[in-house]
C-alpha cells in the first residue's frame, strides 16, 4: 500500500525564465525527474529570437542546474518562447536526495521558493 505513484511538479519563476521540475516518486523514492526552462522573449525581434535559438541553451542549463546532470536535453523556439527540457540522471544522485515522501520533498522545494503540487 505505500507504493503508490505520485507526480510532484514544482515551478519557479526566475526574472523572464519559468522553471518547472518534476518528479516521479514510487512510495517514498523518486524513480524519475525531468525539468524544463521557458524563457519568455516576447520582448525581442524576430532575429535576436533566431540568434538566441542558434545557441545551445542545453549547455547554459545544465550550468544552472549543476546541481543535476542533465540527460536528453533538447530546445526549440515556441511563440517567441525558448523551451529547453531535460531528464535528470537520478543515478547521479545520492540516494538518501532520492528518497523521502513526496510531501516532505514538496515542503523543502516551497522552502526553496517553488510553488509545487502533489498528484
Amino acid at each position: 500500500c505505500g507504493n503508490k505513484p505520485a507526480t510532484l511538479t514544482c515551478s519557479q519563476k526566475v526574472s523572464t525564465v519559468d522553471v518547472e521540475l518534476v518528479a516521479n516518486f514510487t512510495g517514498n523514492k523518486i524513480n524519475a525527474m525531468s525539468m524544463k526552462y521557458d524563457m519568455n522573449l516576447s520582448s525581442y525581434s524576430d532575429t535576436l529570437v533566431n540568434t538566441i535559438g542558434k545557441q545551445d541553451y542545453c549547455k547554459t542549463v545544465a550550468k544552472a542546474m549543476s546541481q543535476f546532470t542533465l540527460v536528453d536535453c533538447k530546445q526549440s523556439i515556441e511563440d517567441k518562447h525558448m523551451i529547453v527540457s531535460s531528464g535528470i540522471d537520478i543515478t547521479k544522485i545520492s540516494s538518501k536526495d532520492l528518497t523521502g515522501s513526496p510531501a516532505a520533498t514538496k515542503t523543502a522545494l516551497e522552502k526553496q521558493g517553488y510553488t509545487c503540487t502533489l498528484k
